[in-house]
């Protein structure tokens, strides 16, 4: 079975070699620094206070975004990195919020950009299956979180689906109850980011609330017995990731992650990546550690590939 792969974020999964070379060329990094170094600098090794803390060093990514031919550059080498870790359908999600914070490109441009570079990765390898996801970042606010989803419903034909990310703690789902109206009504297709560092109560809320089919991480959710019949009997897919999962703290350990649990419940679960530049993993490293950490068999591998694949918005 070709791997699949729903969770990934498009604006934040540069090569490292890509990223040092941007950030070289901007002043950003010293002429001198080896990718070697640099790697040790960029790469996550351990756990990190929260997920706020992640976020931030993120911000290294937004300065070298400044240039429509520079996300174009990206569009390509993420696809042709899914493609030599054996994905054939991918999801791809960005935030226009974010790419433009400090470069200021417009949001027409930095689509366009990507798609370029999603084009050019799909002519030399046709097989390869992708789809783009608008996410509206929860950081900056409602406001802008209804520009983003109007922007997605001008181009809805252009993405695969929509998003919501960012710091749920500040700012839940019930917030953006009104952002996502015109959105459900026009059938949109919506994952939101749940669970990952808050409550069940927040993954029903983006269920209820704002209309998602699929979950963004949804740990916990195995601390709500209705919520995972729930998950179940809506087959309504949690995409976690567990390296990133261990070192944002949503989890204490790899060994501890409630994939498992959840999977064997029967809630739909599919493994990702999520920041692999940041996270220093393919898929393929992640399911090697949900085998060897988390004890799944190959049959429950092939059970959560089964899953992305059946709820890819690609594909539909």
């Amino acid at each position: 079975m070709a791997q699949t792969e729903l969770h990934r974020h498009l604006d934040v999964s540069l090569r490292p070699s890509t990223l040092l070379r941007l950030a070289q060329e901007r002043g950003l990094e010293g002429q001198s620094t080896s990718l070697e170094r640099f790697q040790e600098k960029l790469i996550l090794r351990k756990p990190l206070k929260d997920l706020s803390e992640v976020l931030g060093t993120f911000v290294l990514f937004q300065k070298v975004l400044d240039r429509p031919e520079v996300l174009e550059q990206v569009g390509f080498e993420v696809v042709e990195d899914l493609w030599n870790e054996g994905t054939r359908i991918g999801e791809l999600r960005f935030s226009p919020s974010f790419v433009s914070e400090f470069s200021g490109l417009s949001w027409e441009d930095v689509l366009a950009g990507f798609e370029r570079g999603v084009a050019r990765a799909i002519a030399r390898y046709p097989e390869m299956k992708i789809g783009l996801l608008c996410i509206a970042s929860r950081d900056y606010g409602v406001d802008a979180a209804q520009k983003t989803v109007d922007f997605y419903l001008k181009h809805q034909t252009r993405f695969a689906g929509v998003d919501l990310a960012g710091n749920e703690n500040q700012f839940p789902c019930r917030m953006f109850e009104n952002v996502f109206k015109k959105a459900r009504a026009a059938g949109a297709r919506i994952t939101i980011h749940a669970g990952e560092d808050s409550g069940p109560e927040n993954i029903w809320e983006a269920i209820e609330l704002l209309g998602a089919s699929r979950i963004g991480h949804g740990i916990s959710s195995v601390r709500d017995p209705e919520l995972m019949k729930h998950l179940t009997k809506h087959s309504i897919c949690l995409e976690m990731c567990p390296t990133s999962n261990w070192l944002t703290r949503a989890v204490p350990t790899l060994e501890a992650h409630p994939l498992p649990i959840a999977l064997r419940a029967g809630v739909p679960v599919c493994i990702n990546t999520d920041d692999p530049a940041v996270f220093g993993v393919t898929l393929k490293d992640e399911m090697r550690i949900a085998r060897e950490k988390m004890g799944l068999t190959e049959a429950e591998l092939q059970l959560c590939e089964a899953h992305a694949e059946k709820s890819s918005f690609v594909r539909k």
